[in-house]
């Protein structure tokens, strides 16, 4: 029977760039999905590495700065390995903040109404704003590009089959079981995000936050040369995000809703007119497509990340809404732990431990 290093459960962005770092340090990997690589929650997000937040608990903070500061690095090496561009785009975002709040990052500055108009002259709001050195990635490229560079590196995927069951013998993980197979390997990570609960007999305590989006296009017939706005721009009500093919992303509900994926045809017609009120040329612009996904939330809205009480056991999961964003961290701390190093950075407040 073949056996790995490490399976990991789940092929989402954690679960991919885990893959990919751990081949980079001579580990065996095997990726096992319930379905096809990245089509859950990195499929619907959004994209932004907004490092910038000030609602963020200092130590999220700290990791989402430090993780950002990886992202270039990150991309070109992306770049090199898979022949394609997640589409990182670094024009920064326009927030208009809620009151009492002020961007907590490095880089920020407040834009008067003539520097606004001079950075995005289609935008109709007025006030206090603030620009933010923050960028964006299309998240299903930037799967794509992960996927590929695995393979290329030799991971070895299994997909359309769910893992049921953490497979332990002596008091130690032995792999992984799905309703078909059995895969040996000496250490398992649970990367399965709003369903690593149901690892049997030990989930993670995460839950499924639902997030529903919208994606506008310019008019059929009308070619322009970029998108309609440069930036990503933020509001108390939803955020605008440009991509590069000129599609713009409008986003995003934070719903308590199970496991429901549906998509609510009033939700989306409040999202348009929310952003038409941001930027009225949006109502020139078609609704394209809508969809639901999510989120991996925590009890207390920490990732969970490290070893487990289970030798053998690990968890990399929870990341809420910030998984594309933690995911360069998150893999090179993973790695480092499963090497058997200590990390570079402190995952003390992240550890699986702290729901015992």
């Amino acid at each position: 029977m073949k056996t790995w290093d490490v399976v990991i459960i789940g092929g989402g962005v954690i679960g991919l760039s885990l893959a990919r770092s751990l081949r980079h340090s001579g580990a065996s990997v095997l990726v096992v999905d319930k379905a096809e690589p990245a089509r859950e929650a990195t499929h619907a997000a959004g994209g932004m590495i907004a490092h910038c937040d000030p609602g963020n608990p200092p130590a999220l903070a700290r990791m989402i700065a430090a993780s950002g500061r990886m992202y270039p690095q990150f991309i070109a090496e992306l770049r090199a390995e898979a022949f394609e561009s997640p589409d990182l785009r670094e024009d920064g975002t326009i927030a208009f903040p809620g009151d009492g709040e002020s961007p907590a990052c490095k880089g920020a500055r407040s834009l008067q109404d003539e520097e606004l108009l001079q950075l995005e002259p289609l935008i109709a709001l007025r006030g206090r704003a603030y620009f933010m050195p923050e960028c964006s990635v299309d998240p299903r490229k930037l799967a794509s590009a992960l996927e590929k560079a695995a393979r290329k590196l030799g991971v070895d995927f299994v997909t359309g089959s769910a893992v049921t069951e953490v497979a332990v013998l002596g008091g130690r993980v032995t792999g992984a079981r799905t309703a078909k197979s059995f895969y040996m390997a000496a250490a398992v990570v649970n990367c399965a995000g709003a369903w690593a609960s149901q690892m049997k007999p030990f989930g993670m305590p995460t839950r499924p936050v639902k997030g529903q989006m919208v994606c506008v296009v310019p008019p059929a017939g009308v070619h322009t040369a970029g998108p309609l706005i440069r930036h990503v721009v933020r509001t108390p009500d939803l955020y605008i995000i440009p991509r590069s093919d000129r599609r713009i992303l409008l986003g995003a509900t934070v719903e308590e809703a199970g496991f429901d994926k549906h998509v609510d045809a009033d939700t989306v017609q409040r999202l348009h007119q929310a952003a038409i009120h941001v930027v009225p040329e949006i109502a020139q612009m078609r609704i394209h497509d809508a969809w639901a996904g999510l989120r991996p939330g925590s009890p207390d809205g920490l990732p969970i990340l490290g070893a487990t009480s289970l030798p053998g056991y690990y968890a990399a999961t929870g990341h809420y809404r910030d998984g594309i964003m933690l995911a360069p961290l998150t893999a090179e701390v993973m790695t480092q732990l499963l090497k058997g190093r200590s990390p570079d950075f402190d995952m003390t407040p992240f550890s699986p431990l702290r729901f015992l």
